[in-house]
């Protein structure tokens, strides 16, 4: 036993492991005295750096701590996906981004894809000016276009100069009917369309005056506005959102199919849609300003379901006018749009239904009734529809084709309130002639 304990404190004194517990054979057996005494006596025949041996022993057991963790982290594996993998951009530890390079790929791509649209953009105005020429030689109708205004366009914009021009310039070109043989076109064509969506339009305005019933005031949508007011705001409402339209580029398509009539290639909505269509402020402004002053006292008269009747029958019937005498005259290339020929057709009818039209206080001094008024206001249309002197462009033929039917309306509109009348007289005669109580 005594050779043993020598033997473990020795082996502790070279492994620098002396503050560790003793066997338990030893520590059992053996005296800490004896103990002591037998280290000191190897410390005197045996002598060696003790402290040397201890951080021997220390930087060994950090050393396998080391290996042990490394050990660890490789069967863990780290975040990159094994030890040792390549670092990211600035050191990363997380390693390499597929991500990020999927992202670089990605932008590079769509780089060249809008540089190559790019390019595309600004070499394709001379294939457009080519296209142009080939389509205004092989119509014939365009031939009394000013060929430069059909050929000649503003050079395009560059997209990264002026992006929003290049863009307002591409929704222009997109809504430019430059492919549509014109040629092949006939009047009745053009024209029969149109008439037929114009009869169907009547008729609906015809039914919808009949059958048109006014909601109770709790119904009403605005139902502290008067419904005159209610209605003419609301036609109001439509022609301002189609005017806001004209002032976005992606909706300038739809637009010049179905809200501006166009006799070389006309859509048949277009006789709809073009009577709620202005792009000129002022154009706007002049039919709002007509429409509030009679529409609201023709709405008194007449109600909410004649008004809106006479107004869209007016307009439609307006507009097909105004296309048919363009197409027949072979002036394909003048368009139209507006509310004008429906406000013709309001102040027809406001005429027609008026025969006292001055106020009371002129009458002594001058007479003129509605039909007369509206008489004069047709030959001055006639009038600046023949003469050479043109002061603003208007399509008096739409002007012409409102107070027409505006006039035919009123007249009908007339006669049936004069079969009331001469209905409820006879009624009235009756039962005075024939008492209820007889019956």
């Amino acid at each position: 036993m005594g050779n043993r304990t020598l033997s473990v404190l020795q082996g502790r004194r070279l492994a620098g492991t002396l503050d560790l517990s003793l066997p338990s054979d030893i520590t059992r057996e053996v005296r800490s005295k004896t103990i002591e005494k037998g280290l000191q006596w190897l410390r005197d025949n045996h002598p060696m750096d003790e402290d040397a041996a201890i951080m021997a022993r220390i930087e060994r057991e950090e050393k396998e701590e080391e290996e042990q963790l490394l050990q660890y982290v490789k069967g863990l594996g780290p975040q990159s996906g094994q030890w040792g993998a390549q670092l990211g951009e600035g050191d990363d530890i997380y390693g390499k981004s597929v991500l990020k390079e999927v992202r670089k790929e990605n932008e590079a791509r769509l780089l060249a894809k809008h540089e190559k649209e790019r390019k595309e953009w600004l070499e394709g105005e001379a294939k457009d000016r080519e296209r142009y020429q080939r389509h205004l030689k092989r119509n014939t109708a365009l031939q009394t276009y000013n060929p430069s205004e059909v050929v000649e366009a503003r050079p395009r914009a560059d997209p990264k100069e002026r992006p929003f021009l290049a863009w307002a310039q591409k929704h222009y070109l997109r809504a430019e009917n430059t492919e549509a043989d014109f040629t092949s076109m006939t009047t009745a064509r053009r024209i029969l369309p149109s008439l037929g969506l114009t009869l169907v339009v009547l008729a609906l305005c015809y039914y919808y005056a009949e059958t048109y019933n006014p909601p109770a005031q709790q119904a009403r949508m605005w139902p502290d506005i008067p419904p005159a007011a209610a209605t003419v705001l609301g036609i109001m409402g439509t022609n301002i959102a189609i005017w806001v339209l004209w002032k976005v580029p992606p909706a300038w398509r739809l637009l010049n199919r179905y809200f501006i009539s166009v006799p070389l290639y006309p859509y048949a909505p277009s006789v709809v849609g073009s009577i709620f269509s202005h792009q000129q402020i002022k154009h706007l402004a002049t039919n709002t300003l007509i429409l509030w002053l009679i529409g609201l006292r023709l709405h008194d008269e007449i109600g909410r379901g004649n008004l809106l009747a006479l107004y869209i029958g007016s307009g439609v019937f307006g507009s097909l006018a105004s296309l048919a005498s363009h197409v027949l005259f072979h002036k394909l290339t003048i368009t139209s749009l507006g509310a004008s020929g429906a406000i013709a057709g309001l102040v027809a009818a406001w005429c027609m239904l008026h025969s006292d039209f001055l106020p009371h206080e002129w009458r002594e001094y001058v007479a003129a009734n509605g039909s007369t008024v509206l008489g004069l206001i047709v030959a001055f249309e006639l009038f600046n529809l023949v003469s050479p002197f043109k002061v603003a462009k208007l399509d008096h033929w739409a002007h012409l084709g409102g107070y027409f039917a505006g006039a035919v309306w009123a007249i009908l509109y007339k006669e049936k309130l004069d079969r009331e009348k001469r209905k409820r007289n006879e009624r009235g005669f009756l039962d005075r002639l024939v008492p209820s109580s007889s019956r």
